[in-house]
Formats: structure tokens, C-alpha cells, sequence
């Protein structure tokens, strides 16, 4: 699971239309959870092993997760404006 998005590329300042965000790691407490998430320029480049274009961490309050964790995750990261617009993939 993995939410496809638009991106400014830290390395070359170019636009990613097609950039692949996928959580990478999460942890917290019994209130919050920091949920880090590696941003690729595309799903191909990163299934090819190339660098991330952006690395983020994003605090979400556990109040606001229902259902399995992971989609729930993903889905109030869609809330978020730097995902506004994100499909999922």
C-alpha cells in the first residue's frame, strides 16, 4: 500500500507527477504515533533501488485511526495537505 502523489524532487527541484509515498516506519505512544514516510519520484524508481526524492515524518493522533492500522494511517495522511489529491496504489 502506497499513495501516489505530486512532489517537489529534494535533489533536483523538479515537480514528480507521479511520486510514490509509502509509509516506511511508525511508533508512539498510547495517544500519538510518528509516521515516517520515504517519498520516491515514482514506484518504478523505487522498486529499481533508487534513492527517495523526500524523506517525511508526520505526527497522527491515534484517536483519529479506525479500522486496520496501515489504511488508517494512509487515510488521515490523505488529510494532510502535502497528500491532498493522493490516490492510492
Amino acid at each position: 500500500m502506497a499513495l501516489k502523489i505530486t512532489a517537489i524532487n529534494n535533489t533536483n527541484g523538479q515537480q514528480e507527477t507521479q511520486a510514490y509515498a509509502r509509509i516506511t516506519n511508525f511508533f508512539g505512544s498510547k495517544d500519538q504515533l510518528q509516521v515516517q514516510v520515504e517519498i520516491h519520484a515514482t514506484e518504478e524508481a523505487r522498486q529499481a533501488g533508487w534513492p527517495s526524492i523526500q524523506q517525511q515524518a508526520h505526527y497522527i493522533n491515534v484517536e483519529d485511526l479506525h479500522g486496520d492500522i496501515i489504511p488508517a494511517i494512509y487515510t488521515v495522511l490523505k488529510t494532510f495537505t502535502q497528500y491532498a489529491g493522493a490516490t492510492d496504489c
